[in-house]
């Protein structure tokens, strides 16, 4: 409060008491009545707010908390707490198999999975502590800042899910002859997400994006770089992928998850979601998305992804028994197309064989045949994505194409073949390299971390209001 406010505050108390001493029982109407202070949004308000929306009154369900008390000292993060970075992988095989890498992989599955209800009903959600040890419990699970400013597609107030991609269902339920029998193609669904690092990657997360809420850049030879990156070997990463979908519309979603989350209201008139009203409606977990720091991978990163899908066989067992890996990439194959001509065998990404019929389960992949999910870019994959993760300085709004790389390639772009493009989209490259189109020299890398590319994004717009059309009016 300042001097002024307290000197009007004060003030007004000593009138209204020397009335009350007089015998009246008011003071006069003409007193005005303490000031009321206002509160002006801070980075670090803005940085750590919960949701974009508000819980509602009368509201009986769950009501997200943002983990963001992040290690101040580096934890342990060695192969002892980590142990797939003990299995004896080959990043170089021209002959990858996944018999190989299926124990990798459930070594990252098994971590994740500690501590967690396994049918994830909806009243626990995903939980941010858990229990290492009896009678001891630890925050293993933290939540990227700067998610809950955008309102019409930032985080909701029930599980802290943030809007991402609205997908048909040719792409939810695609295989590779076509639709799953009998799904209809024109309706659009939702997803909803929410991603988490472990204390591993929260470490860095809190030098990135400290108690100010303001993102931290250095000068380190020469070059802008973001304080605590690059993430330290043994960083987790995981994604909760959540679709408006069901068991009716895709067969293999029967029996999911049923989240209640504050997703945007379909306007019957056109079938189209308003980005600026929201209805708390159910949502049924489609993918997990698990990415890990392996300093053998050439682009230190190694990605993987779990799907949910119904087997008549477990209709009774738990939602993570129902969980199958979809395969496990660790570079985007810069050998093979569309960054070369030749459609080179990939050696970089697997796809794990399906467990029954593909008449049974639906397949997905990224541009030929690279690693990706239900949900994500088919012409695109998951290293490849993610591995474009760059930002402008914190007090400029990103513009993709402009001053940071385009990654959200246009569907055309998998089939164009070896365009320039094309061969940096899909090289490989390790922080704390440059993107590989020199038009980006001065885009700063953030090792991969599409939800740090958010934080910074939201930064910039809190710094610079209104410099960008708001979806919404108000925002």
């Amino acid at each position: 409060m300042n001097t002024r406010l307290i000197r009007k505050t004060l003030t007004s108390s000593l009138v209204a008491m020397a009335w009350s001493t007089a015998g009246c029982s008011n003071p006069p109407a003409s007193t005005p009545p303490p000031a009321t202070p206002v509160t002006v949004p801070t980075a670090a308000t803005e940085a750590f707010r919960n949701s974009a929306d508000e819980v509602p009154a009368g509201w009986n369900g769950p009501v997200f908390k943002l983990s963001h008390n992040y290690p101040t000292t580096k934890p342990a993060c060695g192969p002892e707490q980590a142990p797939w970075l003990k299995r004896n992988v080959s990043f170089t095989s021209k002959t990858p198999k996944w018999s190989e890498w299926s124990g990798y992989v459930q070594d990252i599955v098994d971590y994740v999975q500690k501590g967690q209800d396994p049918n994830l009903p909806d009243d626990i959600g995903w939980r941010t502590a858990i229990e290492t040890a009896p009678g001891r419990t630890e925050t293993r699970w933290f939540h990227i800042p700067w998610m809950a400013y955008q309102k019409h597609g930032g985080r909701e107030f029930v599980h802290g899910l943030t809007n991402e991609v609205t997908a048909d269902l040719n792409n939810i339920a695609r295989r590779s002859n076509g639709m799953v029998p009998g799904a209809p193609g024109s309706a659009m669904f939702e997803t909803w997400s929410v991603g988490m690092y472990n204390d591993c990657g929260a470490w860095a997360i809190g030098q990135a994006v400290p108690a100010s809420g303001e993102p931290q850049v250095e000068t380190v030879d020469g070059r802008s770089l973001v304080k605590g990156l690059p993430f330290p070997e043994g960083t987790v990463v995981m994604k909760l992928l959540n679709t408006t979908a069901d068991g009716n519309d895709a067969p293999f979603l029967k029996g999911s998850t049923t989240w209640r989350a504050n997703t945007h209201l379909m306007l019957e008139k056109n079938k189209t979601y308003d980005p600026c009203l929201r209805t708390p409606r159910t949502v049924h977990l489609i993918q997990i998305d698990l990415a890990v720091v392996d300093s053998r991978s050439p682009t230190r990163w190694v990605y993987s992804t779990v799907v949910y899908y119904y087997d008549e066989a477990k209709k009774d067992a738990p939602i993570f028994e129902r969980l199958h890996p979809l395969g496990v990439q660790w570079g985007s194959d810069p050998d093979s197309f569309p960054a070369v001509a030749v459609k080179n065998p990939l050696v970089q990404s697997i796809n794990a064989p399906l467990p029954h019929a593909p008449k049974s389960v639906f397949e997905h992949y990224g541009c030929n045949k690279r690693l990706a999910g239900p949900v994500d870019n088919p012409d695109s994959s998951c290293m490849t994505c993610h591995a474009g993760a760059f930002t402008a300085l914190p007090s400029v709004v990103d513009n993709q194409g402009k001053n940071i790389p385009a990654i959200f390639v246009p569907a055309a772009t998998c089939a164009q073949g070896p365009t320039p493009a094309n061969k940096a989209y899909f090289s490989n490259y390790a922080y704390p390299s440059h993107y590989p189109d020199p038009a980006f020299k001065d885009a700063i890398p953030l090792d991969t971390s599409l939800q740090l590319a958010v934080a910074f994004a939201q930064y910039a717009n809190f710094k610079i209001k209104n410099t960008v059309p708001q979806s919404c009016p108000g925002t």
